[in-house]
């Protein structure tokens, strides 16, 4: 199967086999990181440079001020393929959603806890 992948590269690396794509993922991660994530136009550091690897490119995410964006370039950075990239994305995802539920039980708690009774208590 080829696939276009629409991220500017040059050459054969825009136009890929599936089956060869987990070997060139850490040749493009940077510029898919930096192109899908919100607002990276706003981050503090330049666009992945071109041919610049995601080895590079993680130590560059460090400057930018962003601990998730960082997390993403961090991620990336270890030897794994796509696969193992969206199924840790997953799991953090999963370990946000379980800290977001826990923080809004806490919030509705404190608020029951210091609410003033609309009747005296006797």
């Amino acid at each position: 199967m080829v696939a276009r992948l629409g991220l500017g590269l040059k050459g054969n690396m825009e136009t890929t086999n599936k089956e060869n794509f987990a070997p060139r993922w850490r040749d493009i991660a940077a510029r898919i990181i930096y192109k899908g994530y919100p607002h990276s136009d706003l981050l503090s550091i330049d666009p992945p440079r071109e041919g610049e690897s995601i080895c590079d490119f993680a130590v560059r995410a460090g400057d930018a001020g962003d601990a998730l964006f960082l997390f993403l370039c961090c991620e990336a950075n270890e030897d794994i393929d796509t696969s193992e990239y969206v199924h840790r994305l997953d799991r953090a995802l999963g370990d946000i959603e379980q800290v977001r539920r826990l923080v809004l039980v806490a919030e509705r708690v404190h608020s029951w806890l210091t609410e003033k009774p609309a009747v005296p208590l006797s």
